[in-house]
């Protein structure tokens, strides 16, 4: 759940008492907590603080939940949505599962829902920034981190871009041209050459197992995933 303390959340109820309790619950738990009592001044809303969460009771004035959601989904597609409603027709389902919310909870929601559906969104997020290797390693995509055992190594700028890049390949071996361009894209006219990679590498094996990077003749390295 420590996730979520760095996470911002637009909360939409149309109902004022419910919003207040609900916002109160929130606060404890995640980074800012917004309101909006009316679909276009949640939109509004989302415009202008971009929250990671959005909580919305998917019947409400002016801009239901579903018309909502369809507008923010078509920017941006990874905003989290958590669905509030008191009713649970087929149409309405459907629609939730289109626009992939992360839960649908029915009112009167308890505390113990809600804070299932934020746990249930913190381990989405956590699995998102969190790549696990081999061999007890882990690479946070969020802060360029690579850990062992969850003890930290420290790398250059260089070897981080390089682990960076061989992440990103998902095992897909990175051939010498593009390791130069995405690695020493700062100074690239001067003088880099295929040794430097190798030099690169052989550094950065001293401080992982060397099992973790593999080199395949004649094709390149790759991450061993």
């Amino acid at each position: 759940m420590n996730i979520l303390k760095k996470m911002t959340v637009l909360l939409v109820e149309d109902e004022v008492t419910i919003l207040e309790k609900y916002q109160l619950f929130l606060e404890a738990y995640c980074s800012t907590v917004y309101t909006a009592q009316d679909g276009e001044e949640a939109y509004r809303s989302y415009q202008e603080n971009k929250p990671q969460i959005i909580i919305m009771d998917l019947y409400m004035p002016k801009l239901n939940g579903i018309e909502l959601a369809k507008k923010i989904r078509e920017e941006n597609p990874s905003v989290f949505f958590i669905a509030l409603t008191g009713h649970s027709d087929r149409e309405t389902l459907l629609s939730v599962i289109d626009l992939h919310f992360s839960s649908y909870l029915t009112k009167p929601v308890s505390r113990t829902d809600l804070l299932d559906a934020l746990f249930k969104i913190s381990k989405q997020v956590d699995e998102n920034y969190l790549q696990h290797l081999p061999n007890g390693y882990s690479w946070d995509g969020k802060t360029k981190t690579l850990f062992h055992h969850e003890q930290q190594i420290e790398l250059t700028k260089r070897e981080q871009k390089l682990f960076e890049l061989l992440i990103d390949k998902a095992g897909v071996p990175c051939g010498d041209d593009e390791i130069l361009f995405y690695v020493w894209d700062d100074d690239f006219n001067k003088q880099v050459t295929n040794a430097s990679i190798r030099t690169l590498v052989k550094n950065l094996r001293k401080k992982i197992s060397k099992e973790l990077i593999q080199n395949q003749y004649g094709v390149g390295y790759k991450i061993n995933i």
